[in-house]
């Protein structure tokens, strides 16, 4: 299981759990809605990190860019009044507490890392459209039943690893081997600021985590409904390490 089968996984169960109630209600009664003008906006500065000349990214996992993307996204995270820190793993941890102590935390998150010479929003839109939620809900002062952690995982382009860390399946082979940027993955997970000594830490147990919501973007129907043909899939990759 990886953070693509968390949703699968939850999704039936504890969907209500992620639309409970809150304590507090926004000003004026009005809806509450995110600042969509705001998040545009931060996901245009997050793609001048590892900006290439075709218009896209290529901020491999480890990478200069990664680290200059992911110190850009804390500076979100805390603006946000997330309780910021960095995992064992590498991963990076928002957490905003809830009404309930005892209820067990709702996640929000995806990733920033790209392929190379990738896009714009793969993983970006589900890592800040998590951060602007919890910014909108502080904003309003609105506290949700359950805890909130904004989770943004590391290297998922590359292999699922902070996920895969997660859940405790992250292996000493994977651990040696060479990422895109050039480094180990045991490497760069120490340039990350993550300790790999302490994985265990990172690993959270079945039944520990109300839901998992990922907010992701992919192709839509415009092309097919415009009769726009582009191409044909040749093929596709298949991870295996």
């Amino acid at each position: 299981m990886n953070r693509r089968q968390f949703g699968f996984g939850l999704a039936a169960a504890t969907g209500t759990a992620v639309l409970s109630r809150s304590i507090g209600t926004a000003r004026d009664n009005a809806p509450l809605r995110v600042n969509g003008t705001r998040l545009n906006q931060h996901l245009a500065d997050l793609s001048q990190f590892g900006k290439n000349p075709q218009g896209g990214v290529s901020r491999v996992a480890y990478s200069e860019a990664d680290r200059q993307g992911r110190e850009y996204v804390v500076g979100l995270m805390r603006a946000a009044k997330l309780d910021t820190s960095i995992d064992a793993a590498g991963n990076l941890i928002g957490r905003r507490a809830g009404g309930d102590s005892s209820s067990k935390p709702i996640l929000l998150g995806s990733h920033i890392d790209s392929v190379p010479e990738g896009g714009n929003y793969d993983g970006d839109v589900g890592s800040l459209g998590a951060i602007e939620v919890a910014q909108t809900l502080a904003e309003n002062n609105i506290t949700t039943r359950h805890p909130l952690e904004v989770v943004i995982f590391q290297n998922e382009e590359g292999g699922l690893i902070g996920s895969e860390a997660m859940i405790g399946a992250l292996t000493d082979k994977e651990l040696d081997h060479v990422s895109s940027s050039g480094k180990t993955i045991r490497d760069g997970i120490r340039f990350l600021g993550g300790d790999v000594s302490k994985l265990a830490s990172v690993k959270r147990e079945k039944g520990s985590i109300a839901a998992y919501l990922e907010l992701h973007i992919e192709q839509g129907g415009t092309l097919e409904a415009e009769h726009i043909d582009i191409g044909v899939v040749g093929g596709i990759v298949g991870i295996n390490q």
